[in-house]
């Protein structure tokens, strides 16, 4: 029995298409023959990763991707990635992370988790990335960038500032400067040879003080024994002090004292016969009234002798003897001011 040629030539082209499926598969990384363990992730950002890219677990290579697709509802992108190994079973609490394999590759690893329960093949994962390595650089870097150009405009701005500065009247200064600091170091070089010379001209003096420190070093450590006693001498005098000398004095000065205080208050408060003379104006007032009167007598008796001593020749009295203008004013005032008086 002859087979048609057309049979023939479409089962070659069945079975090219077959070995065509299975070649790119194979390519892929795919193997047609093996069960396909599909699970679902969903990320925002899926840079670096493409429909051959591979899934490990702890470096070990356990699977890889086999389709992208964008979400059109939420904005996401879900990647569905094939484990090829049956033995692996994964939490459900288990993330898939995007990370960096090399400088320009990017991969997925598997993150277990620590839940009881398992994921099952079509089940959605949690999804989690790593920043590239040139995302990590360039985050790095750009703080590095940013203070670099705050440095520069610094640095800018104080030689724009230094160029300011230094024009030609304060590059004179500086120049005068330095050359009054070489003129002051010139004199300091003056001085420390005038210094040498005079400590070689006055070494013989200098040596002779030194020998006279000695000598009266020497002496202290010869008066050791005496400069000893002078110091256990005031030990003594300060530890009699502090026996209760010191203590006993300053509390009988402060005894003085109170008992001082106190007449002082009775004084001030009138107590006594010093505090009647000081706080009483009638003693004041009595004597002053005596003086007047006394002054009054005195001056009745110089100008009335007779009146007080009686001496008579012939056995008669005297008349009175008339009183002038100026002794009637006087005794006037006496009066005027007795009336005045309190």
């Amino acid at each position: 029995m002859k087979i048609k040629r057309e049979y023939v030539i479409a089962i070659l082209v069945l079975g090219s298409i077959g070995l065509l499926i299975f070649g790119v598969n194979f390519l892929k990384g795919l193997d047609l023959f093996e069960k396909r363990n599909v699970y679902h992730v969903v990320y925002d950002d899926v840079t670096g990763i493409t429909e051959s890219s591979p899934v490990y677990y702890n470096g070990f290579k356990v699977g890889q991707v086999i389709h992208t697709r964008f979400l059109p509802s939420s904005g996401y992108i879900a990647v569905s990635f094939q484990l090829n190994e049956d033995r692996l079973r994964l939490p459900k609490d288990s993330r898939v992370e995007i990370f960096s394999v090399d400088l320009f590759t990017r991969a997925l690893q598997l993150m277990k988790g620590d839940s009881s329960v398992f994921v099952t093949p079509g089940d959605t994962l949690i999804g989690d990335a790593q920043l590239s390595l040139t995302d990590a650089v360039g985050e790095q870097i750009d703080p590095l960038k940013r203070k670099a150009e705050g440095m520069l405009a610094s640095v800018d701005s104080v030689l724009t500032s230094l160029q300011k500065i230094l024009n030609d009247s304060a590059r004179g200064d500086i120049d005068a400067s330095f050359a009054s600091i070489r003129s002051t170091l010139e004199t300091f070089n003056h001085t420390a040879r005038q210094i040498d010379d005079l400590l070689v001209q006055e070494s013989a003096t200098i040596k002779d003080a030194i020998e006279n420190m000695g000598r009266i070093a020497k002496t202290m450590a010869d008066q050791n024994d005496r400069i000893v006693r002078i110091f256990s001498n005031m030990d003594t005098v300060s530890a009699s002090l502090a026996n209760g000398d010191l203590d006993r004095m300053l509390a009988e000065m402060s005894a003085t004292s109170t008992k001082l205080r106190k007449v002082m208050d009775g004084l001030e408060a009138g107590e006594g016969t010093l505090g009647n003379l000081l706080k009483n104006d009638t003693l004041y007032a009595n004597l002053e009234s005596a003086t007047r009167e006394l002054d009054l007598l005195l001056e009745d008796m110089r100008l009335n002798p007779k009146r007080y001593v009686h001496v008579s020749v012939f056995g008669k009295k005297d008349k009175m003897p008339k009183l002038s203008d100026s002794d009637i004013d006087r005794l006037k005032r006496s009066l005027e001011d007795d009336k005045r008086a309190p």
